[in-house]
């Protein structure tokens, strides 16, 4: 008896740990959105280098900690990005490497361009990200309990 309480725990756990997924990716887009924000104002009116603005908002997002200590080691902008991306994985992966790609390659009016352009990117993304929280989080969660409950009564 013991044991099918812990498969249905077990169970709905998963369904909690699928659901945390789906939050977390909508928190680190509306971090990386705050970021976005933040560099478009340092680059209008600071015209701050690439490598300053990621140093300067490295403790924002733990992706830009990663990308800020390559940076410090000597690595180039592009080449800290994109590890740090690699690193970093998920769904979002092919969306922040091209960000990296054109940051920091044209002068202030192109800079300008890339971040609006990946403001209104983030949105969307955003946006989506957190129908999916809404939705498929609430399903994960009563799937794990539920899944875990009719496992455990088969069993039985």
């Amino acid at each position: 008896m013991l044991g099918l309480l812990l498969l249905t725990a077990a169970c709905a756990g998963i369904g909690l740990a699928e659901s945390h997924k789906l939050t977390a990716r909508a928190e680190f887009l509306e971090d990386f959105r705050r970021f976005l924000t933040a560099s478009q104002a340092e680059i209008q009116y600071g015209l701050v280098p690439v490598r300053e603005l990621v140093l300067s908002f490295q403790e924002e997002m733990p992706l830009l900690k990663n990308c800020a200590g390559r940076l410090l080691a000597g690595e180039s902008f592009p080449k800290a990005w994109k590890q740090a991306v690699q690193e970093q994985g998920g769904d979002d992966k092919a969306f922040l490497l091209e960000f990296g790609k054109g940051l920091g390659t044209t002068g202030l009016e192109g800079q300008m361009a890339h971040v609006r352009l990946y403001q209104e990117l983030t949105d969307t993304r955003l946006m989506q990200a957190r129908k999916n929280c809404e939705k498929k989080g609430k399903l994960y969660r009563q799937l794990g309990l539920l899944g875990g409950a009719a496992l455990a009564l088969v069993l039985w």
